[in-house]
C-alpha cells in the first residue's frame, strides 16, 4: 500500500484533531452533573405566573410611597381615582409592615427625603378678611431703611413663571446695593395651591423661610390653579362660589404663614399677566388675580399685590408678543408658548416688583445720607436685634 500523498496529510491531521477535541470537550451534562439523569422539565406556567406576581407585589410594597405619590399627582379624573384606589391601601399595608422603610432610608441618604411626602392640608388664615372697603387697614408701617451695611434679605420663588422675572429681579435688586440675595430663584414647575398633595407650598415655605429669615418674599404662582381643588377642603369644581371661597382660604392662609414667621417679611405676590389664550385669561386667571388682590388688600402693609397686566399687557389690556420701550424700540416680551417670558418681558415684571419693594422699603436714601422714613435701625428678630447682613448674595 502506498503512503498518503503530501496533499492528503493536512486533511487527515485536521480530522484527527477535531475528533480528539470532541472527545476531550465536556458536555453541558458533564458540567452540570446531570449525565445519566432524566431530562429536566420546564416549570408549569402557573408556577411561573405565581412567582412573577409575588415578585411584583413585593416590589410594589417596597416602593409604595412613590407609587402613592405618582397616583396622587395625576390629573384630576377617573384615572387618578382608579390609581389612588389601589395605591392608598397598598401604601397603608407597606407602612404597617415597615416595608417602606428601605425606600425612606435610601431617600434620606440621597438627601431627597421629601420626594414621597404627601401633605394635603393647607393652613387657614389668621387675619380676618374685611367685608367692606372701609375695613381695609389704612395705616401703613414705616418703611425700614436698608443700605449696603444693613441689607434687606430677599427670597424669590414660585412656579415656572417665576424663573425669568425672578432672575431679572435678583440682578436689579442687587444693583441697589441695599438688597442681599438668599440664593437663586426657587422654582417648582406646575405647582400652586390647587394640588397640595403634589407640592405643599405653605409647608415648604414655613420651613425654608424660617431657616433664611428674609425681609422680602416674592412669590409667583396661580397659573396652574384653574382646576378642581384637591386635598383637605377640596373637591370644588373651578370657578364656582365654593371654589372661590376655598381658594381664598388657601391664599389667605399662605399669606399669613409667610408674614407670620419670625422675621415678619413683606410678601410680594405677582399676578398672572395676559396669555395668548385670552379666553383662559379672562375666564380663569382674572378670578385668581382678583382673589390674590383682595387677600393682599386685607393685609395692607404686609402683603403687596403686583399687577402684571400694566407691565406686560397690550395697551388695551390684552395679550401681545411685542412691546415698545421708552426709546421707541420694539422688543419681544413673550416666548413662543404664549405664556412664559423672554428676558425683556422678565425685566418688565421685575421692574414692577422692585417698584412695589420701594413702597415697602427705603432702598435709596443711603446714597444721599438722608432718610424719608421714621425707622432708623434693624427690626427686631425673635426679641433680639438682627445682625447686619453681608452684601450682595447671602448664604
Amino acid at each position: 500500500m502506498s503512503s498518503p500523498s503530501r496533499s492528503d496529510a493536512p486533511t487527515t491531521t485536521r480530522s484527527a484533531e477535531r475528533a480528539s477535541a470532541s472527545r476531550s470537550a465536556p458536555s453541558l451534562d458533564d458540567l452540570t452533573g446531570d449525565r445519566g439523569s432524566p431530562p429536566r422539565r420546564p416549570l408549569p406556567a402557573g408556577k411561573v405566573l405565581a412567582v412573577g406576581l409575588v415578585t411584583l407585589l413585593v416590589g410594589a410594597l417596597l416602593n409604595a410611597p412613590g407609587i402613592r405619590k405618582t397616583a396622587l399627582g395625576q390629573p384630576v379624573g377617573w384615572r387618578r381615582d382608579l390609581a389612588t384606589f389601589f395605591a392608598n391601601p397598598l401604601y397603608d399595608v407597606s407602612h404597617a409592615l415597615y416595608l417602606d422603610r428601605l425606600r425612606v432610608d435610601l431617600k434620606q441618604l440621597l438627601g431627597r427625603s421629601s420626594d414621597d411626602a404627601v401633605n394635603s392640608r393647607l393652613p387657614s388664615p389668621t387675619t380676618t378678611t374685611p367685608t367692606t372697603a372701609g375695613a381695609t387697614p389704612t395705616t401703613l408701617p414705616a418703611r425700614e431703611v436698608f443700605s449696603p451695611q444693613h441689607q434687606a434679605r430677599l427670597w424669590v420663588g414660585g412656579d415656572s413663571l417665576a424663573e425669568t422675572p425672578g432672575s431679572s429681579l435678583i440682578t436689579g435688586a442687587g444693583a441697589t446695593g441695599a438688597v442681599g440675595i438668599l440664593g437663586p430663584v426657587d422654582t417648582h414647575i406646575s405647582t400652586g395651591l390647587a394640588r397640595p398633595e403634589v407640592f405643599n407650598w405653605p409647608d415648604y415655605l414655613r420651613t425654608t423661610l424660617t431657616a433664611n429669615l428674609p425681609d422680602a418674599v416674592v412669590l409667583t404662582f396661580g397659573a396652574n390653579d384653574d382646576q378642581t381643588l384637591t386635598g383637605a377642603g377640596g373637591g370644588e369644581q373651578f370657578g364656582g362660589p365654593d371654589w372661590q371661597a376655598e381658594y381664598a382660604r388657601r391664599v389667605g392662609g399662605l399669606m399669613d404663614t409667610i408674614t407670620g414667621i419670625t422675621s415678619h417679611p413683606r410678601l410680594f405676590m405677582v399676578g398672572i399677566p395676559p396669555v395668548r389664550d385670552m379666553a383662559r385669561f379672562t375666564g380663569d386667571y382674572t378670578i385668581i388675580n382678583r382673589i390674590y388682590a383682595a387677600q393682599a388688600a386685607a393685609r395692607r402693609g404686609r402683603v403687596y399685590y403686583v399687577d402684571t397686566v400694566a407691565s406686560l399687557g397690550a395697551p388695551g389690556g390684552g395679550y401681545t408678543d411685542f412691546l415698545a420701550n421708552a426709546d421707541g424700540t420694539v422688543v419681544q416680551v413673550r416666548t413662543a408658548d404664549g405664556i412664559h417670558f423672554t428676558r425683556a418681558g422678565g425685566d418688565r415684571i421685575a421692574g414692577a416688583i422692585l417698584a412695589a419693594m420701594r413702597q415697602a422699603f427705603d432702598l435709596d436714601s443711603w446714597r444721599t445720607g438722608g432718610s424719608t422714613t421714621t425707622t432708623s435701625g434693624p427690626r427686631p428678630v425673635g426679641g433680639h436685634p438682627r445682625q447686619p447682613t453681608p452684601t450682595t448674595r447671602l448664604p
